[in-house]
C-alpha cells in the first residue's frame, strides 16, 4: 500500500481498513479474544498494541500542534526498541477485558479521525511543518501508525480464526 500524499487518499486507506478490522472483530466475537495469532500474543494483545499506536499517533500530532516535542516513541523507549515497548503495552494491558480493549480501540479510532479533521491540508500533507516528524509529512505518520496496523492485525486475526477452525 502506498503512502498517503493527500486527505482523501488517507482517509480512503484508513477508514475501509478500520471497516474491515471492525466487521472482522464484530464477526467473530468475544471468543477469539484468547486465540494466539502473532507470536506469543492473543488477539487481545495485539489490539492492545493497536490501540497505543494508534493512541500515540494522535498525542504525538496533538503535542507538535501546541509546539511541544514529546518523546517519540515513548519516555524510556527509543524507536530501534518498539519491540520492547510493544511488548510492555501487552502486559500492562493483561487486566483490561477483551470488550474494554476493542472499546478504546474504536474510541482511538474516532479520535485520530477527528485529529485529521482538525488538521489543515498543509498541517497534514507537507513535509516539515511539523518540525519533530523530521522528513516525513504527518499523513505518513498517521497512514503506518493506523491504516497498516488495521491491515496487518486484521490479517493476524483472520489467520489465528482459520487456524483454530482447522484445530476444532
Amino acid at each position: 500500500m502506498a503512502i498517503p500524499k493527500t486527505r482523501l487518499e488517507l482517509l480512503e486507506q484508513l477508514v475501509p481498513a478500520w471497516e474491515k478490522l471492525e466487521k472482522e472483530l464484530e464477526d467473530a466475537g468475544p471468543g477469539i479474544a484468547d486465540l494466539y495469532c502473532f507470536d506469543e500474543w492473543s488477539v487481545k494483545d495485539l489490539l492492545a498494541v493497536r490501540v497505543w499506536w494508534t493512541g500515540a499517533v494522535a498525542d504525538w500530532i496533538e503535542a507538535w500542534k501546541r509546539g511541544e516535542k514529546p518523546v517519540l516513541p515513548k519516555e524510556g523507549y527509543g524507536w530501534m526498541e518498539t519491540p520492547r515497548l510493544n511488548n510492555d503495552i501487552v502486559k500492562e494491558s493483561r487486566s483490561e477485558t477483551y470488550e474494554a480493549t476493542v472499546k478504546r480501540l474504536k474510541l482511538n479510532y474516532y479520535r485520530i479521525i477527528s485529529t485529521i479533521q482538525k488538521l489543515t491540508d498543509a498541517e497534514l500533507v507537507d513535509v516539515g511543518h511539523f518540525q519533530p516528524a523530521g522528513r516525513y509529512p504527518v499523513c505518513r505518520w498517521i497512514s503506518i501508525n493506523t491504516t497498516r496496523q488495521y491491515l496487518t492485525a486484521r490479517t493476524y486475526i483472520r489467520k489465528a480464526i482459520r487456524e483454530e477452525g482447522s484445530n476444532g
